[in-house]
């Protein structure tokens, strides 16, 4: 199989497998615990929260585990002091969902899938102290949100800016303006199970799960040793050299075959690659890519199996059940692109030659 999904998660790399699985397989003891069989896992605990702070820009206090970006997203938005709620129109549904709960008001979104910044100046303008939430790149477009301009209207309105930064990780440095920022390990090629929520200096946070005194009192249950050492690990790598180059090679690749390209006027991971083709349903090029042996998806892994159409897409104007998502990482080879783009003419080639065919017997 060839892999095409690193945005719905990644397989481990090899640096995070050596340093987590041995606190698996030996040193398993509770890291909160204060005896021998504790010190090992504490240490690396405390090394894994350094590393996220580095890569992060905060302090290391201020680095608060979670079982991944999901609860971190809603630890932000329900434990943060706020008035207001806004947050974009494509944000990922552990952002959307809980936001719409909360009574929150979209942000529009231009048709590259970038917040319009008008819109958001105007609704900072009202009263109450607004907390604003953004991702740093859309799960499933890839397209990166300016967010050092929004960042200077929410700081200037004097809001609070919470940045979704999961597909980050592994790929791009982290944005270096946020008052919360959310950073997940198994996009990065970490292990499932981790994220973190950073926090500016000072900032209160409301604990969501109560119980232990484990996160300084801002999240109890015990630490997935494992996990977070992966997601440290898994940020202290640097980036994989030449995963733009591959992605480009695709596009050119689809363009040929007529594919529209997504958000091509703004700036986007550099691994992520969505694309539709007109009349041909985006459901069907991938179940096709599937019988070729190439693994791509339509969007958001949270929503496969779904029937509702992309939530992103619409947002943008576009056809929400025509998308294509293949995103590229570390273990990516030219080998396999070229494979894949042979296995994307054939997919596209035998649609069109099947939909002539019934042209004509009709």
């Amino acid at each position: 199989m060839i892999y095409l999904d690193y945005n719905a998660t990644s397989p481990p790399r090899p640096e995070v497998l050596e340093r987590a699985v041995p606190f698996i397989t030996e040193q398993w003891g509770n890291p909160s615990s204060t005896h021998g069989m504790a010190r090992g896992p504490a240490a690396a605990v405390t090394r894994a929260r350094d590393e996220v702070a580095a890569w992060c820009g905060c302090l290391p206090r201020d680095v608060v585990f979670t079982a991944g970006a999901t609860e971190a997203n809603h630890l932000a938005l329900r434990g943060l002091a706020w008035e207001r709620l806004l947050v974009s129109a494509v944000e990922h549904p552990s952002v959307l969902a809980p936001a719409l709960a909360l009574g929150a008001t979209i942000i529009p979104v231009t048709a590259d899938g970038v917040v319009d910044l008008t819109a958001l100046e105007a609704l900072l303008a009202q009263p109450g102290r607004a907390l604003v939430s953004v991702m740093a790149a859309n799960n499933e477009t890839g397209a990166l949100q300016p967010i050092d301009a929004v960042a200077a209207l929410v700081r200037g309105a004097g809001g609070l800016l919470h940045v979704d930064a999961a597909q980050l990780g592994g790929r791009l440095a982290a944005p270096t303006t946020w008052d919360a920022l959310t950073v997940s390990g198994h996009k990065a090629g970490g292990l499932k199970g981790a994220g973190a929520l950073a926090l500016g200096p000072g900032l209160a946070l409301r604990p969501q799960q109560l119980g232990g005194s484990q996160e300084r009192g801002r999240r109890a249950g015990t630490v997935d040793v494992p996990a977070v050492v992966g997601l440290g690990c898994a940020l202290s790598l640097p980036a994989t050299p030449g995963v733009e180059a591959l992605r480009d090679r695709l596009q050119q690749a689809a363009t040929i075959l007529g594919a529209r390209i997504t958000s091509t006027a703004v700036e986007r991971l550099p691994n992520t690659l969505h694309l539709s083709f007109p009349g041909i349903p985006g459901e069907a090029v991938v179940a096709g890519l599937d019988l070729e042996g190439v693994c791509g998806s339509t969007g958001s892994a949270c929503a496969s199996g779904a029937s509702e159409p992309s939530h992103v897409l619409e947002a943008m104007g576009g056809d929400p059940s025509g998308g294509v998502r293949l995103s590229l990482g570390w273990k990516t080879t030219s080998e396999e692109i070229e494979e894949a783009c042979g296995a994307l003419t054939d997919v596209i080639t035998r649609h069109r030659q099947v939909a002539e065919e019934l042209s004509w017997s009709v």
